[in-house]
């Protein structure tokens, strides 16, 4: 058999690990045999970067060299400086002719030096994300503009920079301080094919920006401006009527009045739309109305945070779009367990529900949604009044529901999410964050019926000391604990049931000491990342011992950072294990 397996052709192994379920499966995979090393190299198409990875490799051309087929390359949790790293990356070109992805985001500034020569001699990047910078002003559009003509999606969101907003001191020095309707409008006439663009959180863009983007970029396919207060509802419909291409906008703090007209082009310009995300907003039965006589293709629909509409308007939208696949009603406050019984009659193709701060709506829901849509895979109900009814059914399976999400749910006890696993047995993320009724009890119980789990949320349980015994769980990556009671003998039971974890967050867990720590690493050959923040018992000196033990650890975040020198932060880094603050 083993001779059979070597003489494979390259193609038929290529397959096979083509259809691995996770990334960590390639790794283990990597190390067999050089040929497999090889195989495993040529698949990978995304690469993230962190300082360990170029204290290890020494640049990042080797990286490049290794991984032939890079399509995407993330900077963001790089924290040095990123100039001569991408010059490094453009002097790669030969091996870098399949990058169309870069993510810069996190850093103080655009690092211009590296994007000119980057801009210079990669002209086949066509997606470029730097949110989160410290300063980005119009000067900095300017020159991503001329850099990169041929994008295609640009992320500038959430920039951090501070300023104050007075009229006169920003007429003058506005675009010295921030991204304003000028830098947008040079992006829009320079930039003329891109296709998706994230404005959120930069502040002082106004409806100018909308009509330049509507004029000049006519390929426009999808716009996210959350967080923009000076933009209107002139500016959204200026977009609506002129971009026929147009499949998706997400706007927030719009207030859409009784009386607002112009929402009729719904009916005639927009025939793509198919994600229409509105939050933090004044909305109407009567905008709901229009939308439901719209006849749009719509497959997302999210409405968070909003006011001022009734069950009258979101249930003749949902009867007008019984082919939604997303669905996002985050604190709607009038929702009940009748109105969602009703509603779930509608939602036969719905994918993912997020109903998180419905307070009126139980465990009922739930049932309902589990009865009513076999297209459900993932239920978010954060929030909610899950528990106060004791009423329970357990008639009902849905094979198809992967991911719940039952955070901050106090009244949630061990029956009731023993009863939510009967009904989801194909479960693989649990989310029970801050349900203080739990006990371990529930969640030995989940595991049981629920052994694929993979994900597995536990932070805030003060009742939860342990996983419990039993067999293998042999897909469960993820376990964060974070202020839970888990202890010692509950890392015992993690190291003798989750060979395969990956990430372990044990933050603010008090009784868990090194010998629990050394115990359940002996077992977990995989584990890459461990948070032991405000772990008590944990010393440095146990903590350099763990992390010298394990060849696996790339990430980890000790109990007080005080205590941390750069040299012996740099003696980690050379073991290929990062400290982080946490």
């Amino acid at each position: 058999m083993a001779n059979r397996c070597k003489d494979l052709p390259v193609e038929c192994w290529e397959l096979i690990f083509s259809r691995l379920h996770h990334k960590s499966d390639l790794e283990s995979f990597s190390v067999v045999s050089k040929q497999f090393l090889a195989l495993t190299n040529r698949l990978r198409i995304g690469l993230t970067v962190i300082d360990s990875t170029l204290l290890t490799h020494g640049n990042i051309s080797k990286l490049i060299h290794r991984f032939p087929n890079l399509k995407s390359i993330d900077l963001s949790n790089f924290s040095g400086d990123l100039d001569p790293v991408l010059v490094d990356l453009a002097n790669s070109l030969s091996y870098t002719s399949n990058l169309e992805r870069i993510d810069i985001s996190n850093h103080k500034k655009l690092p211009f030096m590296g994007l000119k020569e980057l801009g210079r001699k990669l002209k086949g990047l066509r997606v470029l994300t730097c949110s989160n910078l410290t300063l980005l002003r119009d000067s900095d559009l300017y020159v991503i503009a001329e850099l990169f003509p041929f994008l295609e999606e640009l992320d500038i969101s959430y920039p951090s920079t501070d300023y104050v907003l007075d009229s006169v001191y920003i007429a003058s020095e506005a675009s010295n301080l921030a991204v304003t309707d000028s830098g947008v409008e040079v992006l829009s006439v320079n930039m003329s094919n891109l296709r998706k663009i994230n404005v959120s959180g930069n502040h002082l863009i106004t409806d100018r920006s909308l009509v330049a983007l509507s004029i000049n970029c006519l390929n426009l396919e999808g716009l996210d401006m959350d967080d923009c207060p000076f933009i209107t509802i002139k500016g959204i419909l200026s977009i609506l009527r002129t971009c026929a291409a147009l499949s998706w906008i997400s706007v927030s703090e719009i207030h859409i009045a009784q009386s607002s007209s112009g929402f009729e082009c719904l009916a005639t310009s927009s025939r793509t739309l198919q994600k229409l995300e509105v939050s933090n907003s004044i909305i109407t039965d009567e905008f709901l109305f229009m939308v439901a006589n719209a006849s749009l293709p719509l497959n997302t629909l999210t409405l968070c945070w909003c006011t001022d509409f009734t069950y009258s308007g979101i249930s003749k939208l949902l009867c007008a779009y019984q082919s939604l696949k997303y669905l996002s009603l985050v604190q709607v406050d009038f929702l009940s367990d009748e109105c969602m019984d009703d509603l779930s009659q509608y939602l036969q193709c719905i994918v993912t529900i997020d109903l998180s701060g419905c307070m009126r709506l139980t465990n009922l829901t739930f049932y309902a949604l589990a009865r009513n849509c076999p297209s459900l895979t993932e239920i978010y109900m954060e929030n909610t009044g899950f528990g106060t009814n004791h009423c329970f059914h357990n008639d009902v399976k849905n094979p198809r529901i992967r991911s719940v999400n039952l955070a901050t749910n106090h009244y949630l006890d061990d029956d009731c999410l023993m009863n939510v696993a009967l009904m989801c047995p194909n479960m693989d993320f649990l989310d029970v964050i801050s349900c203080t009724s739990l006990t371990e009890t529930g969640i030995i119980a989940v595991l049981e019926v629920c052994n694929q789990i993979r994900d597995l949320q536990l932070d805030n349980c003060s009742g939860i000391k342990h996983i419990g015994k039993g067999a293998e769980l042999p897909s469960l990556e993820v376990i964060s604990a974070a202020g839970s009671a888990l202890n010692d003998e509950g890392l015992v039971m993690i190291g003798s049931r989750c060979s395969r974890l990956l990430k372990l967050n044990l933050e603010n867990c008090k009784g868990v000491t090194a010998e629990g720590l050394h115990a359940m690493v002996k077992n977990c050959r995989s584990l890459r990342e461990i948070n032991l923040k405000k772990c008590p018992q944990v010393s440095i000196n146990s903590l350099n011992n763990l992390v010298f033990s394990s060849s696996s650890l790339r990430r980890v975040i000790p109990p007080c950072c005080s205590a941390f020198t750069d040299s012996l932060r740099g003696f980690y880094l050379h073991h290929g294990c990062r400290v982080y603050s946490g």
